[in-house]
């Protein structure tokens, strides 16, 4: 079931996601240039400063951390551009399990939703 769409609704929603796509790729840039700056101080002439035990372990789990945060980014950013491509064909905001529309309300909130909240919630 395809939804009807107003073109200045769409455009909204088209906004939000580019938006939401742009934001996740400054996070990425940045949580990137921590890492490599952590490496790089590990590796480097400032590793003579930090070689006690307990300062590795944190910034190893740190860097694990952020590694995980990266990670967790780049998958909603292959849900924007999802939903975005779902927009350029024609299918956006409906559910990809029932097929029914996604409410507007969820899409507001969560502009790259697949599922509905029915189905989401069967899915966990």
């Amino acid at each position: 079931m395809v939804r009807k769409w107003k073109k200045a609704e769409l455009k909204q929603y088209e906004k939000l996601l580019i938006n939401e796509r742009e934001r996740i790729l400054r996070e990425l840039e940045y949580e990137s240039d921590q890492i490599a700056r952590t490496q790089l101080e590990t590796s480097g002439d400032l590793a003579a400063y930090s070689n006690h035990m307990a300062d590795q372990g944190t910034e190893t789990e740190r860097r694990e951390l952020t590694s995980q945060i990266i990670s967790s980014r780049r998958d909603t950013l292959f849900e924007v551009n999802h939903a975005l491509r779902k927009i350029t064909r024609g299918n956006y905001g409906v559910c990809e399990q029932c097929e029914k529309p996604i409410p507007k309300r969820r899409l507001k909130f969560l502009p790259h939703a697949r599922l509905c909240i029915t189905c989401s919630n069967k899915s966990h």
